[in-house]
């Protein structure tokens, strides 16, 4: 990667010159985690509806392709893999489809500068918030400048082409139902994410705890465990712990679900509780109720921008955990939320 970084420093004096009239081939590039990818679809599908007739080819993670398989606002899906190889396979992909027009919406650098300018797109743009940023004059855009939720972020660079259509809706395609988890019938199914990405978004373990009581205190209620990290698999041995004689009355799928299986059960269940993760994302693209916690993320950025009735907020000011490294951040922040006001808003969602 660092030699792919040092090529980049030179490679601006093979880009193709910016031409926005040529605008017929497009790529929309969000190769990063599966809640990136979910913000990039208002995007994606803004550009289909606005330009029917052009070319739109959706470049993402493979991990994450099954969620897009004969997506409605891509002519293709293309599955991103890293490596050099597989690098070298990507740009002569691009080549072959002419590819004139490249939106980077969350993408792994250095290698989207690298591809990019390779593939010989004349039209490259890149959602970055970095002003200083060494590659800027290659981009057509300029760099965000202002604080506002990372779905309006993309669309800016769509607006650039004055597009007739602005959609700011999440979508997948339809989820197919292969029934592989039997879940309790005429039962409230209450999933809870009760990991993220960084320990600092993580609610304490001990609060999912306390709340699950209190949702079982509902003699029709059922719980479903959702996680795949080793972390959250250890988090969930010491949930489960504590409802030894409760088991019954709780689905553990932490680790046992395939990304198709994951978006099934979740458009099953009733509602959701999760930190902000991939997950909490998928839910709302599924619009499936949601409670999102937030407290060191910015809900205004990252949290749901559709169906507010459906997904509701908490958010608290976690700006005290950023005095220190990141890898020295701790749950201090998201111990700022109550168990009393989750179950104050899960008693309002339940009855949705």
């Amino acid at each position: 990667m660092k030699i792919i970084h040092l090529f980049n420093k030179f490679l601006f004096h093979w880009k193709s010159p910016t031409d926005i009239t040529k605008f017929h081939n497009l790529l929309v590039v969000s190769n990063t985690g599966l809640g990136d990818t979910l913000l990039s679809t208002p995007a994606i599908k803004s550009l289909k509806k606005s330009f029917p007739k052009k070319k739109i080819f959706f470049l993402l993670d493979k991990k994450i392709s099954i969620l897009f398989k004969d997506y409605s606002y891509a002519d293709e899906v293309i599955e991103y893999k890293s490596g050099f190889i597989n690098l070298v396979k990507t740009i002569i992909k691009l080549k072959k489809l002419k590819i004139d027009t490249i939106f980077l919406f969350h993408s792994n650098g250095p290698e989207d500068i690298f591809f990019s300018i390779l593939s010989g797109a004349s039209n490259i743009l890149k959602m970055t918030h970095n002003t200083n940023h060494e590659f800027k004059d290659i981009f057509y855009n300029e760099p965000v400048k202002k604080i506002q939720h990372d779905i309006e972020c993309k669309l800016d660079l769509i607006r650039l082409f004055n597009p007739s259509i602005i959609e700011t809706n999440m979508e997948i395609s339809p989820i197919t139902n292969t029934n592989n988890f039997r879940l309790p019938k005429n039962k409230k199914l209450i999933g809870l994410q009760i990991g993220a990405q960084d320990i600092y978004k993580i609610w304490p373990i001990k609060n999912f705890i306390k709340l699950s009581k209190e949702i079982l205190n509902d003699p029709d209620t059922h719980i479903i465990l959702f996680g795949h990290s080793n972390f959250e698999q250890k988090m969930t041995s010491i949930y489960l712990s504590e409802f030894k004689f409760l088991s019954h009355r709780i689905t553990n799928l932490c680790s046992k679900t395939t990304l198709n299986e994951l978006a099934e059960t979740i458009n099953n269940i009733d509602l959701l509780i999760s930190n902000d993760t991939g997950t909490m994302h998928l839910a709302i693209a599924l619009k499936t109720p949601t409670i999102c916690l937030f407290s060191p993320t910015n809900s205004q950025i990252f949290g749901p921008y559709q169906d507010h009735k459906l997904h509701k907020i908490i958010q608290k000011d976690g700006g005290l955990i950023y005095t220190k490294h990141k890898k020295y951040r701790d749950q201090k922040a998201m111990e700022l939320i109550s168990v009393e006001e989750v179950y104050e808003e899960y008693l309002k969602l339940i009855k949705i």
